[in-house]
């Protein structure tokens, strides 16, 4: 039978002859074998004694297929529990797990799975068909196949619980993150800091008792990593199919959720739907917002909606959570990101200079969680710099404070008359305009100017460039002020639930529109 028909309550305590454990799955097996652990979309439930017998078959499986430590266990799966299931028997063999966007094109698998080059690849039936059958020639495992069924493979010689715990859950991994066009690389992630992940948790209001929802795709480090860390503290994670916000806030008032990780995209048709009179869930207590920027207007929404619920969280798959803002401080500094993590340091760079208070430039990150390097196609390439600094290319400055403040992404950068426009300070005054609902801000090729700023708006009514023009003057500097507005019923997201600029780019090519001079 499928496995997935195996989600159902499970009970009995710890099998004989276990190994030492650290805190994870096993140990909370063997403390509270009845609790739940995982649940599925329809309720269905599996306790933590079920979820490690479930992840004990899985390693038989995956042992009879050759998966040795240091090997790559790659997916490509919609979410199901079954993705939590096979990164927790990953940790257990000492594998990395490589999980696959399912929206990639044939040759994208192609190109992503000569990187990755996996020992075995998983899928299920609607993905089987979308990897080509010449992208690998490791074995495949169908989760949807009765020969797959886990619970007809005997428990084999039981390890101890794997090194990957200093990670708290998240176990080591390559995560792609340029995947979708060009030459695909993927950051090598195997460094791990116990104390710096207990941090972690304590700051998303992560622990025994947390109700967990994940709605966004478990390819993404975000939520894959969130629900983990659930799980290794001994609370229990609902997994979505996919996201919808009608959809979200239904399961978080079922499973009386107290967290959840959201991108500010997610959060905002969330909003839209509590403040058309949707049912609130009571149980809020900790929604992680990551992924992208997440402007003021929309925290100031989402508490007048919620309560103080929502944290602000910086970070990103390379280095991990770098800072956080506590839901108790949201409105009080609704234009940063909040304060590193104890043990992660922040510093905007010019250069080899490292800037004052308020200087914009390069963010560079000191983390024990740092990737370790790029694995492309022409082979890896260190992350870190001199001095042990990271970055990623985004733009910020820090306050006299020590808050972080992240004004964009270096390649969004537009420079238009010689004028360097940040995007995202472009967004943040133009959602204060009464029917903008969404923007998104982009530069245009322009003859006289290099570059335009174009602004793509979801609007409530009409709206000219000329009227938008008007209502920034005080508002925003002239050569800031879009001299294109395109509007459109929605804005393109990507496969993480992100808004995409280089999405909208492409919208914008196939749209001429009239613009300012």
């Amino acid at each position: 039978m499928p496995f997935a028909v195996s989600c159902s309550p499970v009970t009995g305590g710890p099998r004989p002859g276990a190994a030492p454990m650290s805190e994870g799955v096993r140990e909370h097996a063997a403390r509270t074998p009845h609790a739940v652990a995982l649940r599925d979309s329809t309720g269905a439930e599996l306790t933590f004694a079920a979820v490690d017998l479930a992840v004990d078959r899985l390693v038989s499986l995956l042992r009879a297929h050759a998966v040795r430590p240091g090997d790559r266990l790659c997916w490509v799966l919609h979410n199901r529990v079954e993705v939590l299931l096979l990164a927790l028997a990953a940790q257990r063999l000492g594998a990395l797990t490589v999980p696959l966007s399912y929206r990639a094109s044939p040759g994208e698998f192609e190109r992503m799975l000569a990187v990755a080059r996996p020992r075995v690849l998983v899928v299920e039936r609607t993905t089987a068909k979308l990897v080509p059958a010449a992208a690998t020639t490791c074995p495949r495992l169908d989760l949807d196949d009765p020969s797959t069924d886990p619970a007809s493979w005997p428990v084999g010689e039981r390890t101890g619980e794997p090194g990957g715990t200093n990670r708290l859950g998240a176990g080591s991994s390559l995560i792609f993150t340029s995947g979708t066009t060009g030459s695909p690389k993927a950051a090598v992630r195997t460094r791990g800091d116990r104390a710096l992940a207990e941090a972690i948790a304590r700051g998303f209001g992560i622990g025994g008792g947390s109700r967990f929802l994940s709605a966004g795709p478990l390819y993404h480090s975000g939520p894959l990593t969130c629900a983990l860390m659930v799980l290794a503290k001994g609370g229990a994670v609902t997994v979505l199919p996919r996201f919808d916000s009608h959809d979200w806030l239904a399961a978080a008032i079922r499973d009386d959720c107290d967290g959840a990780f959201l991108t500010p995209s997610q959060l905002r048709a969330i909003v839209e739907v509590a403040e058309q009179g949707g049912k609130n869930p009571a149980s809020l207590r900790n929604v992680v917002v990551s992924g992208e920027p997440f402007p003021g207007e929309l925290k100031r929404r989402a508490v007048a909606a919620f309560g103080p619920v929502f944290l602000d969280c910086y970070g990103c798959t390379e280095l991990g959570p770098l800072t956080v803002l506590p839901a108790a401080e949201l409105l009080r500094s609704p234009r940063s990101c909040g304060r590193p993590f104890p043990g992660v340091t922040v510093r905007a760079f010019d250069g080899d200079r490292e800037l004052g208070p308020g200087e914009r430039g390069v963010l560079r990150a000191r983390t024990p969680l740092s990737f370790v390097a790029y694995r492309g196609a022409s082979g890896d390439h260190p992350a870190e710099a001199a001095g042990g600094w990271a970055t990623v290319g985004d733009i910020g400055y820090l306050d006299e404070r020590g808050y972080v403040y992240v004004v964009d992404r270096g390649n969004d950068l537009i420079i238009s008359g010689g004028v360097n426009v940040y995007p995202a300070d472009v967004e943040a005054v133009l959602l204060e305009h009464p029917v903008i609902r969404q923007c998104a801000v982009v530069g245009v090729p322009d003859e006289r100017w290099g570059e335009a700023v174009c602004a793509t708006v979801v609007t409530s009514t009409d709206l000219t460039v000329d009227q938008l023009r008007t209502w920034l003057i005080g508002r925003l500097a002239d050569d800031k002020r879009p001299r294109r507005l395109v509007r459109v019923a929605e804005l393109p997201v990507n496969g993480t639930g992100k808004v995409s600029r280089r999405l909208v780019r492409d919208l914008l090519a196939t749209r001429p529109e009239p613009r300012v001079r």
